[in-house]
């Protein structure tokens, strides 16, 4: 099934790491809405700086909230990104990266902002 059939946040997974608490499902999503939001900014910022220590401060802070929500897109864009700048890559490329890094997290966002409207699905 490819990403466009379905969601990136699997509410049953969630609930799956919390004891299906209702509670700590808001919590997590709370938690894991923030993690997306820095990542999302600090991506931008560090890529288009090229300022590869920070952004990979940001990248290995957000992969393990990715990896345990599987959401493989993050890590994958974000593994890329970091050849772009070892290779030196036009602006243009970084911009590109940005731009799919931002359209995820996003998406992730909204559907982190509607488990928290309704915890209990």
């Amino acid at each position: 099934m490819s990403r466009k059939d379905r969601t990136y946040i699997d509410r049953e997974l969630i609930a799956g790491l919390v004891y299906n608490e209702e509670a700590y499902i808001k919590e997590f999503a709370d938690a894991s809405e923030d993690s997306f939001t820095e990542f999302k900014t600090n991506y931008r910022k560090y890529l288009l700086k090229r300022d590869e220590t920070n952004f990979r401060k940001a990248g290995h802070k957000i992969k393990p909230v990715a990896q345990m929500l599987e959401i493989d897109e993050i890590v994958q864009e974000y593994e890329h990104a970091k050849t772009l700048l070892w290779d030196e890559k036009p602006v243009e490329k970084l911009e590109q990266s940005v731009e799919k890094i931002e359209g995820i997290c996003n998406e992730i966002i909204r559907e982190l902002k509607q488990i928290q409207e309704n915890p209990s699905g």
